[in-house]
């Protein structure tokens, strides 16, 4: 086995990860691998549904979000960064009426946690592209379009989004990049109260959140595959074509040529006889060209002497032995990554030995589901559920004027016995305000009205996201259809109920779903237990007409051990639950929360000061006036006390854009000077010393600064967007 090479496989698995075509990788088996786990894992597409659903919007919420974010579109490149990293973070970000949802892979993120396993802070690296507004004095990229490259460095309490010309570095501290490049950078609050993140795992390691790519463990196999396979190309290159063999001299018998159809004279040629409209009678082709550099072999070799001999061999370029050796190597390796070698099936001699081989590879792509989907996009979209319904609450209560109590500040307060007292008295009175909104939610919903205003979704238990496919890898045939059919019918003879049975016919389907379809009026079940009610109400009848042996002046029905009431219960309960079969509730206790700020630390960031009273989870640098809204704008309240100074509030990040990962802008975002956005646009340029702008300062652009500088002071000031979650409320500090 060849030595490892480490840079040699990560070539190529990124050329299968990217579906580049530039021959980098000879073998196969990293490709195969993933195309057979994307079909397993996609089949015919997926969808996604809540649990619990008693009002049926949450439905209507996850697809809308799906839809709008084209997640079945995208799953097909996350799929092969899942399987060739290991690991992978799902994101989402509140825009406008909706939620972006985005994925990064192993490089593009690094997650902390702390000592309870909660996501604690996220750094986040992707870029995009802008088209240029500069024009000759702008150094565009592909396409006329401009690399930028966005970092974030999402907490709890707030988000710095930096947005810089070079690729940053998760090992440079982000408070040295904020400040360095103070111009390009923002600092906005955290609407969420949590960090909206899921990081998904695809083979973990038994310590915990360790995980490794499915072709970790066979670098050596695929890179001596890879060598083989090469060989064997070569091989079938090399001696391809016949080789002449010959005990005459190779002077004789070849001569050299250009490879660009060589031509030498005839013996009419010569003599000078010609003809235009016989080019052959001048000059005759020689044999085809071969691989060594363009020598030819004349079609007629004269001269040859008894004892001469000049043949064509045809050399075996690939064994038999070498071919099946090759076929059989890469088929152990694509069972050792948990699949199936679908053009070297040596074990399947039956079509239903062959449908289980590939039970395997579904089997492997089920359990990568799990980790992507069920343990990922799902959790991901659970917390989606839970900010709408936060949402829902406090528009529900600023509707009806329940004021929730105002979180006292420590740095406002000062002493510390004063501040204790505040805080107990806070939390009895947040817990009134909590049953308060609960009850007059409970009661709307009871009487089906709600007040106008009210954004969001309506608290609804367990907000678990549940996930299926659309349709299967193979299709079922009538016989297969019509078997599970007679198992159905089977097991409700035997007394199963109606949902259990019908798992066999419609096992994609929910038990919410079966209740659903069984809507009808079963006759043949109902009609089966009315004669048995029947033969039991005879049987009664009987037993009172018949005496007992033992005591014969009583009839056979006194007897206690000859009951038959319960069965006539059962009976009836059984009839009855295949008459009305429900919806099940779940309960929100199984969701679980994700960490997020308690009403304290809420106050806190909306009033600038750092989550913690000590100071230590405090923003990394205070942006300028030029970066934030006006004081008592949407959401602010009005400014804060940091260190004693007034500074305005930071705004939230839903009203504040920022770029998407892979997107091609209109015009650089960097900069229009409104609130919420970054200080400086296209036409802007910065009056401070940027690297890589030396050549602005040239005397051959003098006036360029002051030019546009004059531009940007006429351009119309725009209004910003209202996002229909600034009805949020936020407590105003002092009412």
């Amino acid at each position: 086995m060849p030595q490892l090479d480490p840079n040699r496989f990560s070539q190529i698995v990124d050329a299968a990860r990217e579906r580049r075509g530039d021959g980098t990788a000879d073998t196969t088996i990293v490709s195969g691998h993933l195309s057979q786990m994307r079909l397993f894992m996609l089949r015919q597409g997926i969808e996604f549904y809540p649990r619990t659903d008693t009002y049926g919007f949450r439905r209507t919420f996850v697809e809308k979000v799906i839809e709008e974010n084209e997640i079945d579109q995208r799953l097909e490149g996350i799929v092969d960064d899942f399987i060739t990293q290991g690991v992978g973070l799902w994101f989402f970000r509140p825009v406008d009426e909706n939620y972006r949802i985005m994925w990064f892979s192993k490089e593009n993120y690094r997650a902390y946690y702390d000592a309870n396993e909660q996501l604690e802070e996220l750094d986040l690296i992707y870029s995009f592209r802008a088209r240029s507004q500069l024009g000759a004095i702008a150094m565009p990229g592909p396409g006329g379009a401009t690399q930028k490259y966005v970092r974030l460095r999402v907490k709890r309490d707030e988000i710095i989004e930096t947005i810089t010309p070079e690729k940053p570095q998760f090992d440079t501290p982000l408070p040295a990049d904020a400040m360095s490049m103070s111009r390009d950078s923002r600092t906005t609050r955290n609407s969420l109260g949590f960090i909206p993140a899921i990081e998904a795992f695809n083979w973990m390691r038994p310590t915990g959140m360790d995980a490794t790519g499915d072709f970790a463990g066979s670098e050596g196999h695929i890179l001596y595959h890879d060598s083989l396979v090469r060989n064997i190309r070569e091989n079938i290159r090399f001696y391809g074509n016949p080789t002449l063999v010959s005990s005459r001299p190779k002077h004789d018998l070849v001569e050299a040529g250009d490879g660009g159809g060589m031509q030498r004279p005839t013996i009419s040629s010569r003599a000078g006889f010609s003809s235009a409209d016989r080019p052959s009678t001048r000059f005759s082709l020689t044999g085809s060209p071969s691989f060594d550099g363009g020598v030819r072999v004349p079609r007629l070799i004269a001269n040859l002497e008894a004892t001469d001999r000049v043949q064509y061999i045809t050399p075996n370029a690939v064994s038999g032995d070498q071919n099946l050796y090759a076929r059989q190597y890469r088929e152990e390796i694509r069972t050792a990554l948990g699949g199936v070698d679908e053009i070297g099936i040596s074990s399947g001699a039956t079509a239903y030995e062959v449908k289980s081989l590939f039970g395997r590879a579904a089997t492997t792509a089920f359990r990568k589901c799990r980790g992507l989907l069920t343990y990922g996009l799902c959790k991901l979209l659970a917390l989606m559920i839970y900010n709408e319904e936060q949402i829902f609450r406090d528009s529900f209560a600023t509707t009806l004027k329940i004021k929730e109590p105002v979180a006292p500040i420590k740095e406002e307060i000062g002493d510390e016995k004063a501040y204790q007292a505040a805080l107990d008295k806070h939390e009895a009175d947040h817990g009134v305000y909590r049953q308060k909104v609960q009850a007059a939610i409970d009661k709307a919903i009871e009487a089906q009205e709600f007040p106008p205003g009210v954004m969001g979704l309506i608290p609804d238990g367990d907000r678990r996201i549940e996930w299926r496919w659309r349709g299967p890898v193979f299709e079922e045939s009538t016989d297969d259809i019509l078997n599970n059919s007679i198992v159905v019918r089977n097991l409700q003879e035997l007394g199963v109920n109606s949902i259990e049975a019908l798992r066999y016919l419609f096992p994609s389907k929910t038990d919410e779903e079966r209740s659903a379809m069984l809507n009808g009026y079963p006759f043949r079940l109902a009609q089966a237990t009315q004669s048995s009610i029947a033969t039991f109400l005879n049987l009664i009848r009987t037993m009172r007409e018949t005496p007992h042996p033992q005591a014969p002046n009583l009839p056979l029905l006194a007897d206690a051990r000859l009951d038959l009431t319960p069965f006539l219960y059962r009976t009836f309960d059984f009839l009855k639950r295949e008459l009305t079969y429900a919806g099940q509730f779940g309960d929100a206790a199984g969701s679980g929360e994700p960490a997020k700020l308690d009403p304290i630390q809420r106050a806190r960031v909306d009033a600038g000061l750092a989550v913690d009273a000590s100071g230590s989870d405090g923003p990394d640098f205070v942006p300028d006036a030029a970066q934030l809204p006006a004081a008592g704008g949407s959401g602010s309240g009005g400014g804060s006390m940091a260190g004693g100074v007034r500074q305005p509030v930071r705004p939230f990040e839903r009203d504040a854009p920022i770029p998407g990962p892979g997107t091609l802008l209109a015009r650089d975002p960097v900069g229009t000077r409104l609130p919420g956005a970054l200080p400086f646009g296209g036409a802007e340029l910065p009056t401070g010393i940027r690297f890589g702008d030396a050549d602005l300062a040239a005397p051959s652009n003098a006036g360029v600064f002051a030019e546009l500088s004059e531009r940007v002071a006429k351009r119309p000031e725009r209004t910003q967007r209202t996002s229909r979650r600034a009805g949020r409320r936020v407590p105003q500090r002092g009412k």
